[in-house]
C-alpha cells in the first residue's frame, strides 16, 4: 500500500488556476477548479469574468491557487538560442534593464526562448490584492511559458490561448497576437481543456511535479509561495491533530476512571469494615484522580500555551528549514494500567529538514533569545539517504 507524503496531505487534492490577462482593454481572469483523483486531473468548475480587484466569492478559499499572470503588464519576446545562462539571454531581449525591478520566467524550446518580464511592484501589489482577501498563491507563473508543462502530453503543436496564438514550430513566429479568439477544445493527455483556460491549466503541471524546465526568479518565487503554503497547512493542521489526540486521551481516561469508580463504590459497600481494604479503596482513588487531573493540566497547557508558542517558532522558521513534526509536552514512557501519566513538563521537541545550515544556526540563535526558551539541544543533525539534512532539536522551557 503506498501512503501519500507529507506535502501531498498539505496540499491536498484540489487545485484553483487562475490566468489574469487583457483583453480589449479590459482585465479578466480565467479560473478553472482541477481535482487530483488516483493521479488523474478532473475538471470540476470553470468560468471567465471581468476582474475588478475582488475575486468572486464562490470560489472556496482554503485550497492552494496557482496564478498565472498574462495582461498587459507581462511583456513577452521571443529571442534565438537556448544559452542555459539567463542573463545572455535577459542582455539579448533587454538590455540595459534593471533585473532588481523585474521578474522573470524563461521557456527555453530547441532553438529559440521566450521571455516574460513584469514590474515586480505589479506583481506583488496583484498578490497583496488576494491576501488581503485571505487568498494564499502557492504558484506563480508569467504570460504563456507555463505551456512548456504540456508539449509532452499533446500533439498540437499549436495552440490558441485567450489573446495569443503559441506554435512551437520554430520555423515561424511562436508568440502571435489576436484580436478574436474562437473557442475550441485541446486533448492534453485523453483530458479536454477549452482553449480559453489553456494557460491556466498548463500551470498545474508544473505545481504538482515542483520539477518545471523553466528558469527565471519566478521561478524562485514561485517556490518560496509554495514552501510558505506548506508551513502555513503544517501548522494549521498539525495543531488541530495534537487538540484532538489530547482530547481522545482525554476522553478515555474518563471511561477507564468512570468504571474503576462505579467498582470502587461497589467495594466500599462490601468492605465497609474492613480498614485496610477503605485505605486502598482511597488510593485508588487518589491515583484515578490524579490521573485526571494530569491530563487536565496538560489539555489546560497544549490550549493556552501551544498556540502562542507555536506562533513564535513559525515567525522565525526561514523558508529554507521545513519542520515534519513537533510534540509539546511529550510522554516520558507509554501510557500503562496503573502506572501514573508522567509527561516532560516545559519539554517541546521539533524535527523537520534544512537546506541551508547557516539559516538553521541562525534559526536556532533565534530561537534560544525568546525570553520563554531556557534552553535548546540539537539532539539529531545529519543527512539520510536521499541526503536531505535532518535535524531534531529539544526545546526547554522556562
Amino acid at each position: 500500500m503506498k501512503f501519500p507524503s507529507l506535502s501531498s496531505v498539505l496540499i491536498g487534492n484540489q487545485y484553483l488556476c487562475i490566468e489574469h490577462f487583457s483583453s480589449n482593454g479590459e482585465e479578466m481572469i480565467a479560473v478553472l477548479l482541477l481535482e487530483n483523483k488516483k493521479e488523474e486531473l478532473r475538471i470540476l468548475k470553470k468560468d471567465k469574468v471581468n476582474y475588478n480587484g475582488t475575486f468572486p466569492e464562490k470560489w472556496d478559499k482554503k485550497i492552494p491557487y496557482i496564478l498565472t499572470v498574462n495582461t498587459n503588464q507581462v511583456i513577452q519576446k521571443e529571442v534565438a538560442g537556448v544559452d542555459l545562462v539567463d542573463e545572455k539571454l535577459l542582455h539579448k531581449a533587454f538590455p540595459n534593464t534593471n533585473w532588481d525591478e523585474f521578474y522573470f520566467e524563461i521557456w527555453r524550446l530547441e532553438t529559440k526562448s521566450i521571455i516574460a518580464i513584469s514590474r515586480k511592484t505589479y506583481i506583488e501589489s496583484l498578490l497583496e490584492d488576494y491576501t488581503k482577501q485571505e487568498i494564499v498563491i502557492a504558484g506563480i507563473h508569467l504570460g504563456v511559458c507555463s505551456l512548456s508543462e504540456i508539449i509532452a502530453y499533446t500533439d498540437n503543436d499549436t495552440f490558441m490561448t485567450n489573446h495569443q496564438t503559441v506554435s512551437w514550430n520554430e520555423t515561424n513566429p511562436i508568440l502571435t497576437p489576436n484580436t478574436e479568439t474562437p473557442q475550441t477544445n485541446y486533448i492534453i493527455n485523453e483530458l479536454s481543456v477549452q482553449n480559453s483556460h489553456l494557460v491556466a491549466f498548463s500551470s498545474v503541471l508544473g505545481f504538482l511535479s515542483q520539477s518545471s524546465q523553466n528558469t527565471g526568479n519566478t521561478i524562485e518565487y514561485s517556490q518560496k509561495q509554495y514552501d510558505n503554503y506548506l508551513q502555513r497547512n503544517f501548522f494549521s493542521k498539525g495543531l488541530k491533530v495534537a487538540i484532538g489526540i489530547v482530547l481522545g486521551i482525554l476522553l478515555i481516561n474518563f471511561f477507564v476512571f468512570s468504571h474503576y469508580y462505579n467498582l470502587s463504590q461497589e467495594t466500599d459497600v462490601n468492605l465497609m469494615l474492613n480498614k485496610s481494604s477503605l485505605e486502598e479503596i482511597s488510593k485508588t482513588k487518589q491515583r484515578m484522580l490524579s490521573k485526571e487531573q494530569k491530563l487536565k493540566n496538560v489539555m489546560a497547557g497544549v490550549q493556552s500555551q501551544s498556540t502562542s508558542i507555536l506562533n513564535e517558532i513559525t515567525k522565525r522558521v526561514p523558508s529554507s528549514i521545513l519542520l515534519t513534526e513537533l510534540v509539546y509536552q511529550p510522554l516520558e514512557r507509554k501510557i500503562k494500567a496503573k502506572e501514573a501519566i508522567i509527561a516532560s513538563d516545559k519539554i517541546i521537541i521539533v524535527s523537520g529538514t534544512t537546506m541551508n545550515n547557516q539559516d538553521f544556526t541562525l534559526w536556532i540563535e533565534a530561537i534560544e533569545k525568546l525570553k520563554w526558551i531556557d534552553e535548546v539541544v540539537i539532539t539529531h543533525f545529519g543527512k539520510n539517504d536521499t541526503h536531505e539534512t535532518l535535524f531534531t532539536i529539544k526545546l526547554t522551557l522556562k
